[in-house]
């Protein structure tokens, strides 16, 4: 079976529903407290201040050189981001697309203030829960993505 042939196969992982359920329902309410009262700049730039545990030289570079000076920028992008994400997941919705882009977030934050913590070893089980998501069309299960999967049978993005 192919790639594309995999990606176009039910799913029955009933389960999967549960934990995407509770993981949107983290990242709604983290992201909600973010949006409610007001997520900055300051607030990103205080949370990656610490680079230098980064173990990759270019993703420190890239924090420290682009995320940083554009603060204001990222920190709406992180608040609403997750937000959408949290919405998503929680409504079974973009399922696939929505935690590709958590993975990714969830990555760049265990990368720029990597070190070990409890906070860190979430951001790996996220990581870990997410591309799994992503393999198994988690949105399909109590999730509208059932429903765009049956109208639109021939995309992947369900």
């Amino acid at each position: 079976m192919g790639l594309r042939e995999h990606f176009r196969q039910p799913t029955y992982l009933a389960y999967l529903a549960f934990a995407r359920i509770l993981i949107g329902y983290h990242f709604t309410i983290v992201a909600w407290a973010k949006v409610s009262r007001g997520f900055d700049g300051d607030d990103l730039r205080r949370f990656l201040g610490n680079t230098e545990n980064d173990p990759f030289a270019w993703h420190r570079a890239f924090i420290e050189g682009f995320v940083i000076p554009n603060a204001d920028w990222f920190s709406q992008l992180v608040a609403y981001g997750e937000l959408a994400i949290g919405l998503s997941l929680l409504t079974g919705c973009l399922v696939r697309i929505a935690s590709g882009f958590a993975a990714l977030e969830n990555l760049n934050i265990y990368l720029a203030v990597a070190d070990s913590n409890a906070e860190l070893a979430l951001h790996r089980l996220y990581i870990l829960l997410h591309v799994v998501f992503v393999i198994t069309a988690a949105g399909r299960l109590l999730g509208l993505d059932a429903w765009l999967h049956r109208k639109f049978p021939r995309t992947p993005l369900f």
